[in-house]
């Protein structure tokens, strides 16, 4: 049985090295010029792009440049192909109700110790999303036929942290991406990626680049176990060099984690269970503290 448990283990891993692979391949490590500056064939597209689909868009934020940009970049300019993409992803949003899920009742999701944070900044001023894992449990979810609620939730997640991306880069006009940080301090395999979970661990990783192209520059991972660790540097050599400059691994040692986070984060915008000083509402407590 130990030596099932171990194959299922390392299999688990290599599942979450896959889903890491698939994500990188929708995220870019970009700065804002480079986002924001395009050449006059492209500004051309755009222009066209935007008359073809301005006036069957719902909000308006979806008539800006810098939102139609990244469904057209996304889909390398091909404009009927972005069109096609921007209006299924409306289609997707209405079907799933997208503009109250904000206003649905969660306190389910934080008593089963399901926890995101977005009130950082990194050094650039731009919001990230923090996901703390210790004790939420992917496994007993699906056993408990509550897969379907889980992946909304990640709906949620995602949409609240790419809708304060874009809000930020409106005010302040100087953002169009941000960073997601994962402290797996507590993770499990077995627990986080079983087997039976993988086919509602995919979903979110392919929906990212359909419902929420270009809003993350960078995955960084924190306290990541040894067994993790091993699998994701040994697959490290397989993704393109621009995929491993956007996945930042560290692991349980805290000098090392500690410096690599100072090179993204201030001190006092980490939370204490990372070595920083920010206080972030609801971390570590019960939802009715919430």
């Amino acid at each position: 049985m130990s030596h099932l448990v171990k194959f299922e283990s390392k299999f688990c891993s290599l599942v979450l090295l896959f889903l890491v692979s698939l994500t990188l391949g929708n995220i870019n490590c970009t700065t804002f010029e480079q986002d924001t500056n395009l050449t006059l064939e492209q500004k051309e597209l755009l222009d066209l792009f935007r008359s073809r689909v301005a006036d069957q868009l719902p909000e308006e934020y979806m008539k800006k440049e810098i939102y139609l940009i990244k469904w057209l970049r996304t889909s390398k300019f091909k404009i009927d192909l972005a069109e096609e993409r921007l209006f299924r992803n409306l289609e997707w949003r209405k079907e799933q109700g997208m503009d109250s899920i904000h206003y649905e009742d969660w306190s389910d999701m934080w008593n089963e110790d399901w926890h995101y944070f977005t009130e950082g900044r990194d050094k650039l001023g731009r919001p990230y999303l923090l996901i703390e894992v210790k004790n939420a449990d992917t496994r007993k979810a699906v056993l408990q036929g509550k897969a379907q609620r889980m992946l909304r939730f990640f709906d949620k997640m995602m949409d609240q942290f790419c809708g304060l991306v874009r809000e930020s880069g409106e005010r302040y006009g100087n953002m169009t991406r941000g960073i997601i940080l994962t402290n797996l301090e507590g993770f499990n395999p077995l627990q986080h990626a079983c087997l039976r979970c993988i086919p509602f661990l995919l979903r979110p990783a392919v929906g990212y680049a359909d419902h929420f192209p270009e809003c993350v520059d960078k995955l960084v991972f924190v306290k990541s176990p040894k067994s993790v660790e091993q699998v994701l540097d040994l697959g490290r050599p397989f993704l393109p060099e621009a995929d491993r400059n956007m996945i930042h691994i560290y692991g349980r040692n805290k000098k090392v984690w500690t410096e690599g986070l100072r090179k993204d984060f201030e001190i006092n915008q980490l939370p204490t269970t990372l070595g920083g000083t920010r206080v972030f509402k609801g971390l570590g407590k019960d939802v009715q503290d919430f």
